[in-house]
C-alpha cells in the first residue's frame, strides 16, 4: 500500500501543471534570493602596499619631510572595461606646497603604478595662501588587480596609485582627504555604478635584497579607490536565464510515457545536454578571460552534471519501454532533488561562497 501511495505521487509530480507549478516557486525563490545578493556590495580587489607615515617612522629615518597636499579630478573616462582590465581616464591631478621647500621640477617626476601618462600637460601654476598650486591636465591608461570569481554578479574597487619614484618619504609626504578626490557632474559609465570613492596616502616599501634589510627603496604614494556595481541586471539574465531555461525545458521529459512517447524523451533529454555544452561558448565570449572558476562557470557546471543526470533516465526510460516501478520512483526523486538542490546551490553561491 505504501509502495503504491510513493508510485502514484511520483508519477503525478512530473506532470507537465505540477512541473510548472515546481518551476513557478523555485523561480521565485530564485529572483528572491537574487534580489537581496544584489543589495550586498563585495569587492574582491585586494589593494596594493600602502605603508602609513608615523611620526616614529619619520623619526626613524632622520629627515623632516615636505608637506605636499595632492588630488585628483576625473573629468571623463574614454576607457572603463573591467572585463579586459583596461582603464583611460581624463584628469586633472594637482599639488600644492610651498616652493622654498621642493622644487615644482621635483613634483613634476609623479607617475602611476600599472599606469602609463598618454597625456599630460604644462603645469599651470598660482599661488593660493602663501603656496604654489600647480595642476596638470592629464590622460592616464591604467590597469587595476581585479577579481572575476562572482561574475556576473560582480562588484569592484578600482584603484589609482600615484607616486613619485625620485623621492622618499622622509623629503616628501602627500598629504590628501576624501575631498580630495573628485568628479565632473558628467561623467556617465555605462552598465556600471559608482557607490563610493576613498583615498589614502603613504608610501610603499621594497626589498631590493632579501639578505639585508637596509637596502630598501622608499616612495611616498597615493591610491585613489573608487567602488562600482553593475547598473542593471541585463547581463546577469542574458548569461543565466538560458541555462535555466534549457535545464528545466529538458526536465520535462520525465513528463511522457516511454511507452508511447520515446522519441520525445530522446530529443527533449538530448536537446538540453547539447545546447547547454553549445551554449558554453557564448558564456566563454562574455567572460573575462581567468585561470580560476568564475561564478557563472559553477552554474554552468552543475546543471550540465543536472542535464547529463537527466540524459541517463531518458535513455534508462526508453531502453525499459515500460515505466518500471522503480523507475517512476527514481525518476520522481530526481526531479524534486533537481529543484531542491538547485534551490541551495543558487542561495550557497550567491550568499556565501564568497564572504
Amino acid at each position: 500500500m505504501k509502495d503504491k501511495a510513493l508510485y502514484s505521487f511520483f508519477s503525478t509530480l512530473v506532470r507537465p501543471k505540477y512541473q510548472v507549478v515546481a518551476l513557478l516557486v523555485t523561480s521565485l525563490i530564485t529572483v528572491y534570493v537574487l534580489n537581496r545578493a544584489l543589495t550586498l556590495y563585495r569587492p574582491l580587489e585586494k589593494m596594493t602596499q600602502v605603508l602609513p607615515i608615523t611620526p616614529q617612522k619619520i623619526k626613524e629615518w632622520g629627515g623632516e619631510p615636505t608637506e605636499v597636499q595632492t588630488g585628483l579630478f576625473i573629468t571623463n573616462w574614454h576607457k572603463f572595461d573591467v572585463r579586459d582590465n583596461e582603464f583611460v581616464f581624463d584628469g586633472v591631478l594637482w599639488f600644492q606646497f610651498d616652493p622654498a621647500l621642493i622644487s615644482l621640477d621635483t613634483i613634476d617626476k609623479f607617475s602611476f603604478e600599472k599606469g602609463e601618462i598618454l597625456k599630460k600637460s604644462k603645469p599651470d601654476t598660482k599661488l593660493i595662501d602663501g603656496k604654489l598650486f600647480a595642476e596638470y591636465e592629464i590622460r592616464l591608461r591604467f590597469t587595476t588587480n581585479l577579481s572575476h570569481q562572482m561574475f556576473p554578479l560582480d562588484d569592484h574597487r578600482i584603484y589609482i596609485a600615484m607616486l613619485n619614484t625620485f623621492v622618499s618619504p622622509s623629503e616628501v609626504i602627500f598629504k590628501v582627504n576624501k575631498n580630495s578626490f573628485s568628479f565632473s557632474e558628467s561623467v556617465f559609465i555605462p552598465d556600471w555604478e559608482q557607490i563610493d570613492y576613498e583615498v589614502k596616502s603613504g608610501y610603499e616599501e621594497k626589498d631590493i635584497d632579501k639578505r639585508d634589510k637596509r637596502k630598501v627603496i622608499r616612495n611616498p604614494k597615493v591610491m585613489f579607490m573608487l567602488d562600482f556595481r553593475r547598473s542593471g541586471i541585463s547581463l546577469i539574465m542574458l548569461i543565466l536565464l538560458p541555462i535555466f531555461l534549457i535545464f528545466f525545458i529538458g526536465l520535462f521529459s520525465f513528463a511522457f510515457d516511454p511507452s508511447v512517447a520515446q522519441m520525445p524523451i530522446v530529443v527533449i533529454a538530448t536537446t538540453a545536454l547539447t545546447s547547454l555544452v553549445t551554449y558554453r561558448f557564448v558564456i566563454q565570449r562574455m567572460s573575462p578571460t581567468v585561470g580560476y572558476f568564475l561564478l557563472s562557470d559553477l552554474i554552468f557546471t552543475f546543471f550540465l552534471a543536472f542535464a547529463f543526470v537527466v540524459f541517463i533516465i531518458g535513455v534508462s526510460m526508453v531502453k525499459s519501454g515500460v515505466l518500471q516501478h522503480m523507475l517512476v520512483i527514481v525518476r520522481g526523486i530526481m526531479f524534486l532533488l533537481f529543484h531542491i538542490l538547485f534551490i541551495i546551490l543558487w542561495y550557497y553561491l550567491l550568499m556565501y561562497w564568497i564572504s
